[in-house]
């Protein structure tokens, strides 16, 4: 079992308090959905602090938005147990910022006039 901290708000007064540490993370809203699974090889510091700075985390800003970290000098295995965990208690599918299919768009069919 991970030892995860307690949720905290994805802002920049807590992400200022990371350690500059190897680590995986998780990233959920306000119920505690999880929305992505990282793994941070070098500075969990400087790994969440691009998610929040970047454009693909919605939310983030206003502060609807929680993440939780381990500690772990093997970030990437331990990343790859939770996806794996992950995917066994939700069907197969990948937390929604993970997911890698790209969405569905019906096809047009032209009309015969």
């Amino acid at each position: 079992m991970t030892a995860f901290t307690m949720w905290r708000p994805l802002d920049a007064v807590e992400l200022s308090a990371l350690p500059n540490a190897p680590g995986v993370f998780e990233i959920a809203t306000l119920v505690r959905n999880v929305l992505f699974i990282g793994s941070a090889t070098e500075s969990l510091a400087t790994t969440l602090q691009s998610h929040f700075d970047s454009s693909a985390v919605p939310n983030a800003r206003a502060g609807r938005l929680y993440f939780r970290y381990a500690a772990s000098e093997d970030a990437e295995r331990l990343q790859a147990e939770l996806l794996a965990q992950y995917r066994e208690r939700h069907a197969g599918t990948l937390p929604a910022a993970q997911s890698s299919a790209a969405p569905h768009r019906p096809q047009r069919h032209l009309k015969a006039v």
